[in-house]
């Protein structure tokens, strides 16, 4: 027996809620007939638990497997983990509706902090060696969570041109947005002199220029500039921006008025790189970076890969 799948509108009520939803059934093709199929009303129940799920505010299906699988832990141990119930979990991601206040410890767990010290409280409820692999893997993602610090919407980049372009080019324009907020604030305020000494150094506009390739290859999969990246003793640096400014030493660089145009999405990555970890103070980029798969992963004097970026920066701010 042969069936066509098909799709009505369907009124039904849940806990006192009536819902609206796409049914879909399973019709013979021969003789129109409806059959039953478990697996398509398994499917449409799901649907509209969550679609009930979404107006209470609650974790849908896809939400609880997503946050238990980022820690690797089964459904049993993801519910010792958090201290509710072995079944409970396993319940949840087959369409059952939790309470708020499962809900709420789930959700809580979405954060890396937060599930390290769930785990901690609960810890007894797994062998010394279970408990020291969860926790790694909780560590690794408190890392990855510190080192998120820009701050965007993925939405403003799309349907937006991106454009590779040479790293002198876009060095010249993380030098000219980083020193202009310091112009605005001497402008604002009348301040004829001094306010140079808070211009970017040579140290920190490599960092930025490593930031801003990161995002393009997380963004947009292309780099921001083609010039190697290398692991140097302080961290990632594009030697021929090193060569350029060497003489200055840790001075601060003066921008040009005149600069090469670049695309608007490119010159948007630029503004939140500076806006976001421009903020921070030189010494503590280096540390940052110290930090990151990239620079530990390359050895000394040798190129970071673009892949190795992309990879990390790909887990950093996850789409």
């Amino acid at each position: 027996m042969k069936g066509n799948i098909k799709i009505r509108k369907r009124v039904a009520n849940v806990k006192g809620m009536t819902i609206e939803f796409d049914e879909r059934y399973m019709v013979d093709s021969e003789t129109g007939e409806e059959i039953f199929d478990r697996n398509i009303e398994i499917e449409n129940d799901e649907r509209l638990y969550d679609l009930y799920k979404k107006e209470k505010g609650l974790l849908t299906v896809q939400d609880v497997k997503s946050i238990r699988k980022k820690y690797g832990m089964t459904q049993k141990e993801y519910a010792l983990a958090i201290g509710v119930g072995e079944v409970t979990v396993n319940r949840f991601e087959n369409g059952s509706i939790q309470t708020e206040s499962v809900d709420s410890i789930m959700r809580l767990s979405d954060d890396p902090d937060n599930m390290a010290q769930l785990l901690e409280k609960n810890k007894n409820n797994f062998d010394k060696n279970t408990y020291q692999q969860f926790l790694k893997t909780i560590n690794e993602l408190q890392v990855l969570k510190k080192h998120s610090i820009a701050n965007y919407n993925i939405c403003d980049f799309l349907k937006t041109d991106f454009k590779t372009v040479d790293v002198s080019v876009v060095a010249l324009h993380i030098i000219k947005k980083y020193n202009g907020h310091y112009d605005l604030v001497a402008e604002k305020y009348e301040i004829a002199e001094g306010f140079e000494d808070e211009y970017i150094t040579p140290l920190k506009l490599q960092k930025l220029l490593y930031y801003v390739q990161g995002l393009s290859l997380h963004i947009f999969d292309k780099p921001a500039f083609n010039n190697k990246i290398v692991a140097w003793t302080h961290g990632p640096v594009v030697t021929e921006i090193y060569q350029k400014y060497k003489s200055i030493g840790g001075l601060p660089l003066i921008s040009e008025r005149d600069l090469d145009a670049i695309p608007d999405s490119l010159d948007k990555i630029i503004e939140i790189v500076v806006s976001s970890y421009g903020q921070i103070e030189s010494e503590k980029l280096i540390e940052l970076t110290h930090e990151e798969e990239p620079w530990k992963k390359t050895r000394k004097d040798a190129e970071i890969s673009h892949k190795e970026i992309k990879n990390y920066f790909d887990k950093v701010y996850e789409k």
